[in-house]
């Protein structure tokens, strides 16, 4: 099967709301809508299976120009955008050689347009101004 770095190399993500880590973990993400006044993640997913049960479930990405920052330490970047259908947005974390690190997919959240950081924290803006805050040094969004 093919592993999240292969698909990001790719130009895609799956077409599952998750958070996809570049060792392999793979968690459910909650995305309540567009207004994304709540986000969380939920249960462990198994990739292959997602790949298995539906290997056409895959949605190409595109990263928003102005929806990309250095972070502070120099460990990488945060980048955004949006997928192939209106709705749908993801949110990402690079190393320092802009390879994934994670990618969160979310099919309702709109596309992600600017992100914005305060020391370790992105905050991530959709097109309608909403925003998902991310702690970069949390366990699940640590490289």
């Amino acid at each position: 099967m093919r592993s999240i770095v292969d698909l990001w190399e790719s130009g895609e993500v799956p077409d599952r709301d998750a958070l996809y880590r570049a060792d392999g973990v793979v968690r459910e993400v909650h995305v309540d809508s567009a207004a994304l006044s709540g986000f969380g993640l939920g249960a462990p997913l198994d990739l292959d299976e997602l790949l298995r049960d539906d290997p056409d479930g895959l949605a190409a990405y595109d990263i928003h120009r102005g929806c990309w920052a250095e972070l502070p330490d120099g460990s990488g970047f945060v980048c955004g955008g949006d997928g192939a259908h209106g709705s749908e947005g993801f949110v990402a974390r690079l190393d320092a050689d802009r390879r994934l690190v994670w990618v969160v997919r979310m099919g309702d959240s709109n596309p992600f347009e600017r992100v914005e950081l305060d020391g370790m924290t992105a905050r991530f803006l959709n097109n309608l101004g909403n925003a998902v805050e991310i702690d970069l040094t949390a366990p699940d969004f640590r490289p």
